[in-house]
């Protein structure tokens, strides 16, 4: 029996940030989910998902009808090619340090929404974003992507997770802040004066490890890929993930089995969860909800199928763990993705 690993998944609050200057121009929002493979009717449930792959397709899709590579966001577009140029500029630096300022130097003849810095006081480097513009649903999301594709793109350059101080954002925090906590691996501020991160300063003297030749594939990978590659694995959270993970079909796998396969007790492993604001229970719903996703979109799988992949010992079981965990049965999610998408096999 072939078993699909989780891939993480994209809340659809998400999908109504990237659309928002869709709406803002007036765009045929439907159809461009519907060319990404995402049906409309998802938007309606607050608590559904869609996979990375159709949120991949989501992005370019609104890139090529917007025209811009912030999906109409700003106030004035970005053209398609510019986050690669920079990159193109970047790479030739001696250091990361050099590497930032020649990209926040690019950016400032790119960008009038805001005004990136790179600063540095008492042994911790930020980069910070001055905006130009109100806050707002659609400037607030242009500067979480900026800071996500800087903060990626600077783990690459280096090729190592850079640990994140602090992050600080303009906007409200949204149903999803955990994510955003995740990718950054930092504690995450909202309602800030500015939007930024900081680190060790140490990091700007660190020579880069990347050259021309490598940046093509590095252009071909989605950021999100990359966010995950150069997560922190030392986290309690992202052990107990990868055990939990390769342990899917096991049925239910209780803390203290967990416990045991990381060797401490198992009072020790819910203190650590604590100390980073997780529950057990949280982590083994979350995968089993992008597994159960990705197996709903195989339609050669019965649910009774996929309820027993996932260790449900009965469907109804798995019926009121789905609907609780997205706000849709299965079988209607199912509908709902197969109805603008081509379906998958198992195995393909």
């Amino acid at each position: 029996m072939k078993t699909i690993l989780p891939r993480h998944t994209i809340p659809i609050s998400q999908v109504h940030s990237v659309l928002g200057g869709c709406h803002r121009q007036g765009l045929d929002v439907d159809a461009l989910l519907g060319q990404a493979g995402i049906s409309p009717s998802l938007l309606s449930s607050p608590l559904s998902r869609v996979s990375q792959l159709h949120f991949a397709k989501l992005l370019r899709v609104v890139q090529r009808r917007t025209g811009d590579e912030y999906w109409g966001l700003c106030s004035h577009p970005v053209r398609p090619g510019t986050f690669a140029q920079c990159c193109e500029l970047m790479v030739h630096a001696p250091t990361l340090g050099d590497a930032l300022r020649a990209g926040s130097h690019f950016y400032h003849l790119v960008l009038q929404d805001f005004t990136v810095r790179i600063q540095q006081k008492d042994g911790v480097a930020w980069v910070r974003l001055q905006s130009h513009v109100p806050v707002g649903e659609c400037s607030d999301f242009a500067e979480r992507v900026f800071m996500l594709f800087s903060y990626g793109v600077m783990c690459w350059m280096v090729e190592e997770r850079i640990p994140i101080s602090q992050v600080l954002m303009r906007g409200k925090a949204l149903s999803d802040q955990a994510t955003t906590s995740l990718l950054f691996n930092g504690p995450v501020l909202y309602e800030q004066s500015c939007s930024g991160f900081s680190f060790d300063v140490s990091w700007l003297d660190c020579a880069l490890r990347q050259d021309r030749s490598s940046l093509h594939g590095f252009l071909r990978r989605s950021l999100g890929n990359l966010l995950v590659r150069y997560r922190d694995r030392s986290h309690i959270v992202e052990r107990v993930r990868c055990y939990l993970r390769q342990n899917l079909t096991h049925g239910s796998v209780p803390l203290e089995q967990v416990a045991d396969a990381l060797a401490m007790p198992a009072y020790t492993l819910r203190r650590r969860l604590r100390m980073e604001q997780e529950r057990f229970q949280d982590l083994k719903d979350d995968l089993r909800r992008d597994a159960a996703i990705d197996y709903l979109a195989c339609p050669n799988l019965s649910l009774t199928e996929v309820a027993e992949r996932l260790g449900f010992s009965e469907p109804s079981t798995f019926h009121r763990a789905f609907k609780k965990w997205t706000g849709l049965p299965p079988g209607e999610y199912r509908e709902a993705v197969l109805a603008d998408d081509p379906p998958l096999v198992v195995g393909q």
